[in-house]
């Protein structure tokens, strides 16, 4: 968590293909074929885990795997707009080069070592920079001069993004240009793996998660604050160094505040053919909406709810994400996420009512950045109250008793010296009204200076629930009322001599009289 690398990348944090819902046959998955642009189902495992993906070929996963280019299955469902982006995928397949190293074998001022990951728009390598000999990850876009001009603009844009990004924890781009006629550019290399697999092959308690979880609010805040939304934040598209510094990968899906989306014929989350950009598990109700004038920074908190919830949860999703893919859209517009409590009991409540203001289906509900999602967990972290429970008065007093044990402690003090003199001023007032009737108006007014004390006294407890706001008020307070206690006291035994005065006085009249 403390000095490492900025913006490092590792081996498979390109998954940035949009996914298509076109009815594809059961196949064996292949990991080179994980970013293919069809799904009918998002399989995980029973809800837990990373979900695995059926996918119908493309033209850049089926040039990965080494298959037919003409063997692009046909959609099933007979729509005329499903047929058109078949034959469309089957042209593009047809003319497009399959790049296998890169262009050329070269780019300048590096060398290639080997391929680290190849998705659906880019191929990444692991390469060497020759005047630093220092290691470093280079993306190079696929199809060359036969790229659409959509995947050039996207490309262009991805590298835009990150070149306006400067945060310790997000992917810093540090060179791009064109090699032949492949575009490229060059980020630091990272071995480390994603957060999932970091989190489950140490075994980290749940203050460690948070802490590594916090780091990437904090980077994803960072971005928001420059006007970018990442759309795709899971996971796999977070790494951790070595060191244990989270890292954000991937913002190929990213959206700039105040421009529109990338080409007239692809919207920002779904086309007329039921194209869906970003990834299923982890997209908000807007984006599974497809209401794209919706999507600002709070559809990227709700996507850092889920990965809070799969870290709570030992990497289950909040809802069944293993389903058609209808069934799976109907669950994040509109089923409520099981609660992490009802999953594991060791989860605490205060974790479980952030996680679940974060997945909040109405943006408004949400935390509304993810600046606010970092700071009610670093409250968390230290024992302060959370605002996801700030509502609860009685939770507000709790804890500032649990943060504030010695005070509380003396203003309880305070306050039950001041009841037991309340009561102890009260027997005495009643046992003076009984003995003696002529001293009935000064009970009177004590008792009506009782009645305030007591009112005092309730005003005393309202205040004690904002003790975290007015402890020295408080204190004061309590200093003033044992002052009162004090003075009543005093006056109550100055009662008690004016009384025996008055019965001695009374006794020699009597033996005079007799």
């Amino acid at each position: 968590m403390d000095g490492h690398p900025k913006g490092q990348v590792g081996a498979d944090d390109f998954e940035e293909e949009p996914t298509e819902f076109l009815a594809a046959s059961p196949r064996e998955h292949r990991p080179e074929d994980e970013l293919g642009t069809a799904a009918i189902t998002v399989p995980s495992r029973g809800g837990r885990g990373r979900p695995s993906v059926d996918t119908t070929p493309t033209p850049h996963t089926e040039a990965a795997a080494g298959g037919d280019p003409g063997a692009t299955r046909r959609p099933s469902g007979g729509d005329d707009l499903d047929l058109i982006m078949a034959a469309r995928m089957q042209s593009m397949h047809r003319s497009g080069p399959m790049v296998r190293g890169a262009p050329g074998g070269t780019i300048p001022g590096y060398q290639i070592q080997r391929e680290l990951h190849r998705g659906g728009q880019g191929v990444v390598y692991l390469a060497t920079h020759e005047g630093t000999r220092r290691q470093v990850a280079i993306k190079v876009m696929l199809n060359g001069g036969f790229a659409s001009p959509h995947d050039k603009v996207r490309f262009e844009r991805e590298i835009q993004v990150l070149a306006q990004l400067n945060n310790p924890n997000i992917v810093t781009i540090h060179d791009s240009g064109q090699a032949g006629e492949h575009a490229f550019y060059v980020m630091d290399f990272v071995s480390g793996p994603t957060l999932d697999e970091y989190v489950e092959s140490r075994e980290l308690a749940l203050r460690d998660k948070l802490e590594i979880f916090v780091v990437v609010c904090h980077a994803v805040n960072a971005a928001h604050l420059r006007g970018v939304i990442h759309r795709d934040l899971k996971p796999s598209n977070i790494r951790v160094t070595p060191e244990g510094s989270p890292q954000v990968l991937d913002f190929g899906l990213a959206k700039v505040a105040g421009e529109g989306d990338i080409g007239a014929t692809m919207p920002t989350q779904m086309t007329r053919t039921g194209q869906f950009i970003g990834s299923l598990p982890w997209a908000s109700p807007e984006q599974a909406r497809g209401d794209s004038s919706k999507i600002d920074v709070r559809t990227d908190v709700y996507a850092l709810g889920v990965i809070l919830y799969q870290l709570l949860c030992t990497g289950r999703f909040p809802y069944d994400v293993d389903a058609p893919i209808r069934d799976v859209l109907d669950n994040i517009i509109a089923r409520d996420p099981d609660r992490p409590r009802s999953v594991d009991k060791r989860v605490e409540a205060d974790a479980e009512a952030i996680v679940l203001k974060a997945l909040e289906k109405l943006r408004e509900r949400r935390y509304q950045s993810a600046g606010e999602l970092a700071r009610d967990i670093e409250r968390y972290l230290a024992g302060e109250a959370i605002e996801a429970r700030r509502w609860n008065k009685r939770y507000l007093v709790f804890k500032f008793i649990q943060r504030n044990r010695a005070a509380a402690i003396a203003v309880a003090l305070g306050f039950a010296a001041v009841v037991a003199g309340a009561v102890l001023i009260t027997t005495a007032i009643t046992t003076a009204g009984h003995r003696d009737r002529d001293n009935a108006m000064t009970v009177k007014g004590l008792e009506q200076s009782n009645t305030s004390l007591i009112e005092s006294n309730a005003a005393l407890r309202e205040e004690n629930e904002e003790l975290e706001q007015a402890l020295a008020d408080e204190r004061a307070v309590t200093e003033g009322l044992s002052a009162e206690v004090s003075t009543l006291s005093e006056r109550v035994q100055e009662l008690e001599v004016e009384r025996r005065q008055r019965l001695d006085a009374e006794l020699e009249s009597l033996g005079e009289d007799g």
